[in-house]
């Protein structure tokens, strides 16, 4: 397991983004700066390293959560001064359309597609994480289809196998220890197992089928750590170390390498690191 810092600077320090996979480039969307919420969409050139501006969101948001389904880019939710319930389409130019809406106003979530489906969950206010499940193929109609054991604000999120597996997370009564998973073709969720210390605010990679945990936040402050997690048992063993503590990161993984985008230490950062397991 190696970890180490890009080259790739982003222009600015940058948390909170959605970072999506299309075509040979990632896209960068949305986050807050140093100066509050951007609507900025950044294309970064795995290749010659270079970041610059292509687009801007619909709805400038961070806290949102986003995916890839079938060549196209979603921005789900998130918030500025408030949470929103606006789903954005992005393509690969860097073209923001707003193209629906979610029953209710959430941020703080993860997004993942599964089997055909985009699955919304995790996420919700600050008095009130919201354990509804939702699902969508199109971005336009949205429906419920299960709900989580424990609903959970800043989960770590990761799909294998068809399921999703929702890592800690914040609650009304602070961070959650548990691991879920939900398997949205039975519309169940239970808990697979727990974390050592509850934990925030941290970034899942997929790796070769395997799943890691990424920095995050344990009793508010940023951790350095990469956590391998055993879907046998539900446990976590510690398999690497960041270049530096770092929280709410962009995770995003492409050709078998995962990249942890901006993030926050005391501030928003500018640096990209590359997790790897070869």
């Amino acid at each position: 397991m190696t970890a180490v810092l890009s080259p790739i600077r982003l222009p600015s320090g940058l948390s909170r983004s959605v970072a999506l996979a299309l075509g040979p480039d990632l896209l960068v969307c949305g986050g807050l700066t140093n100066g509050g919420t951007t609507s900025s969409i950044l294309r970064v050139d795995l290749g010659s390293g270079r970041v610059s501006p292509i687009g801007v969101l619909s709805t400038a948001v961070h806290d949102a959560g986003g995916t890839v389904l079938d060549g196209v880019g979603y921005v789900v939710g998130g918030g500025n001064l408030v949470a929103e319930t606006t789903i954005q389409r992005i393509d690969s130019a860097g073209r923001a359309t707003l193209i629906g809406q979610l029953p209710a106003a959430r941020a703080d979530l993860a997004v993942a597609a599964v089997d055909g489906e985009i699955v919304i969950i995790g996420g919700g206010a600050p008095a009130r994480p919201d354990d509804r499940v939702l699902g969508t193929t199109d971005g336009k109609q949205v429906h419920p289809i299960g709900r989580l054991v424990v609903a959970v604000r800043y989960p770590a999120v990761a799909v294998v196998g068809g399921r999703v597996i929702v890592i800690g997370g914040s609650t009304s009564n602070g961070d959650s220890n548990l691991i879920q998973a939900f398997d949205p073709a039975l519309g169940k969720s239970w808990i697979i197992g727990h974390l050592a210390s509850p934990m925030s605010h941290a970034t899942a990679l997929v790796i070769g089928g395997v799943v890691l945990i990424a920095g995050g936040r344990i009793a508010g402050r940023a951790q350095d750590r990469i956590l391998e997690l055993s879907l046998a048992n539900g446990a976590t063993t510690t398999v690497g170390r960041l270049p530096y503590a770092v929280s709410d990161a962009a995770g995003v993984v492409v050709d078998g390498t995962g990249y942890l985008i901006g993030g926050e230490t005391s501030r928003p950062v500018p640096s990209v690191v590359i997790v790897s397991t070869r």
